[in-house]
């Protein structure tokens, strides 16, 4: 991803370094490009401020990992929730795609999962490299807990989600209590997760 940003930047300065020196255009439309190419970067750059908020503002080992899967955003928004709820009880928690899981250290406590399914069963853009870059060993005996999201009018309803969990078991993972599959982001089976997460790890959720 900062390779890909460092990539834009230069793409637009050499855009705006062309621009400047086209002869058959003029000043004030030199300076009309130059200031929507500023108006992009600016966007750029509050695009990748906004991104680094979402991440975990933990040194070391935090208590819980919280790995999001989504398409519509829904899962991010969840997740991101859930960190700040751990947070307000002491609990430090750090948020990551799933798709970036391999890359995180594992959690004192807990690996938390909120996960969407996409069409018929299918994990979405965040989730659809996971596991293959991933070493699924690593989390023997790490406690866990899944909340799968799904729509209960599609056949395969939480179906990634379920998936998820089932590839943690087998790898030897502890799950925390069986995944609850919210269809539609219903409030109750939010809260009912939430009760379950306080029941089986003991923290005022």
């Amino acid at each position: 991803m900062r390779h890909a940003g460092k990539l834009i930047l230069a793409l637009l300065a050499l855009a705006l370094a062309l621009i400047w020196r086209m002869d058959e255009v003029d000043s004030n439309r030199q300076w009309l490009a130059t200031l929507a190419l500023a108006a992009y970067a600016l966007l750029l750059w509050r695009a990748k401020v906004r991104r680094q908020r979402q991440q975990p503002a933990v040194s070391g080992e935090a208590d819980y990992l919280i790995a999001y899967a989504t398409e519509t955003g829904t899962a991010r928004q969840l997740a991101q929730q859930m960190r700040k709820r751990l947070s307000k009880q002491g609990s430090t928690a750090a948020l990551t795609e799933l798709n970036r899981l391999a890359d995180q250290p594992l959690p004192a406590k807990a690996l938390l999962l909120v996960a969407s399914t996409c069409g018929q069963g299918d994990a979405p853009r965040t989730g659809d490299r996971w596991p293959d870059n991933d070493d699924l060993r690593r989390y023997a005996d790490l406690p866990y807990a899944v909340m799968a999201l799904g729509d209960r009018r599609y056949p395969q309803f939480c179906a990634f989600g379920l998936s998820i969990a089932g590839q943690l078991q087998q790898a030897g993972a502890s799950p925390l209590f069986s995944p609850v599959q919210v269809s539609q982001a219903d409030p109750a089976m939010v809260r009912y997760w939430y009760q379950c997460l306080q029941k089986a790890a003991d923290i005022p959720v």
